[in-house]
């Protein structure tokens, strides 16, 4: 056993050869920007926090309540439904809908009058964006071989700062323009018409893997899901991810209220900043990490631990650096490097997930993964920091948002030393 990276898949003989068809680069085209699309619509919301917090005098903790739980229990709970239904009745349905529906909520994001409506409908983004990541994972473990996997789910998870990218540089423009509500409804609209492309290509993407079995029972299914979870490894593996997923995006649906509040920027300059220090470290740390890690991984799969622990471990002090620093020039600095780091070993923690589901549960798998991620991460990060933000607003008032961040970014780092650790002992252990 190869520490928690390499788990043995009993489908794995099926995907030896390195030959990689034009279809497949044409699907991960095509999945790539639904992933973009749908961060678009999921991070519209950090950039007109203080907008709508005006207008519906919302405080921190209902906006953290908002942007995180909201959305990532509806997201965990429903990629686990839908994963389900991916891998007993095939993908490619699961997309078009999931595009669909998280549209239309992003829509009405806009016509929301109060808190009760605006969670509502963020629910209904959430569960909405839950069918694509999935069955997305599943589809292209499918289509690409085991030593060239790292690199297309590379790709695809740069979809998520690339959408992150677009709607930093598009909607604090839109807000301006039109107002919050309109700017919701625009941003809808790139889903739609994806999900009308996508379903003029759908007979390009494989329902099943070559030598999946489709008559196997749900109860083997379930056990086998189980014994991953009973496993110290994938444990490891999804406590980094949930680490990840804090640092990555987390913490980042607060960083335009902080930029806004701490250095007083405006709504137009925090889209342009973001978008060249978050969005394209992103976009360059998943897609070199990916590379990186398909290139490791040829040569000793070993290595591939000490890549992802190494850029965690280095990211975290980085991290921490931009909520301490006095001028948004060096907590740009910050961020950017945070980000990059941080963005590496996405697409081999992602891979990894995919090498330990066996082909006919690999969308429920890679739910599962997002499932603890989501909560952990993007669910409860948000929300600890606007609670936290208001507790401290006494004592630090338009600042508190600056120690909140602070702390929590803080703990997690020190906490993620754990999984960490457990990588490092795998690995020597193998």
């Amino acid at each position: 056993m190869y520490g928690i990276i390499i788990l043995k898949s009993d489908v794995e003989s099926v995907h030896q050869t390195s030959r990689v068809s034009q279809e497949a680069w044409l699907v991960l085209a095509l999945l790539t920007t639904a992933m973009a699309i749908s961060f678009a619509d999921r991070y519209v919301l950090a950039m007109l926090i203080e907008p709508i917090k005006k207008d519906l005098g919302f405080s921190d903790s209902k906006i953290g309540f908002i942007t995180g739980f909201a959305f990532s229990a509806f997201y965990a709970l429903f990629g686990l439904l839908i994963a389900r239904i991916s891998d007993s009745y095939g993908v490619r349905r699961v997309i078009i809908a999931s595009l669909v529906f998280w549209s239309l909520m992003t829509a009405l994001c806009g016509a929301a009058q109060n808190f009760i409506q605006m969670l509502l409908v963020r629910f209904g983004v959430g569960a909405g964006e839950a069918g694509v990541a999935p069955a997305a994972h599943a589809t292209l473990a499918r289509m690409f071989p085991r030593d060239r996997r790292s690199l297309p789910l590379a790709v695809f998870s740069a979809g998520g700062p690339a959408g992150i990218v677009f709607a930093l540089l598009t909607s604090g423009y839109l807000e301006n323009l039109i107002g919050w509500r309109w700017t919701f409804l625009i941003m809808s609209l790139p889903g739609l018409i994806l999900a009308a492309v996508i379903l003029r290509y759908i007979k390009l993407i494989p329902d099943r893997g070559l030598g999946a079995q489709p008559t196997e029972s749900s109860g083997g299914n379930w056990a086998a899901i189980k014994s991953l979870f009973r496993t110290p490894s994938f444990i490891s593996i999804n406590l980094l991810l949930s680490a990840l997923v804090f640092f990555a995006f987390g913490q980042a649906q607060w960083i335009p209220a902080y930029f806004e509040r701490s250095f007083g920027a405006t709504r137009a300059d925090l889209g342009l900043t973001l978008a060249l220090t978050q969005g394209i470290g992103m976009i360059i740390g998943v897609v070199a990490g990916g590379l990186f890690s398909d290139w490791l991984m040829i040569r000793n799969p070993k290595l591939r631990n000490y890549f992802i622990a190494a850029t965690l471990v280095a990211a975290a002090p980085l991290a921490v650096s931009v909520f301490l620093v006095s001028t948004m020039k060096m907590a740009s600095i910050f961020i950017a490097l945070a980000t990059l780091l941080t963005a590496l070993p996405s697409g081999a923690l992602w891979a990894s997930i995919q090498d330990a589901a066996p082909d006919r549960f690999r969308a429920t798998g890679s739910a599962f993964a997002m499932m603890v991620a989501s909560m952990l991460g993007l669910g409860l990060g948000p929300l600890l920091i606007g609670v936290l933000s208001d507790l401290l607003a006494h004592e630090h008032g338009i600042h508190s948002l600056r120690f909140a961040l602070l702390y929590s970014v803080t703990c997690t780092g020190i906490l993620m030393l754990a999984p960490i650790a457990s990588i490092i002992a795998a690995q020597r252990r193998a």
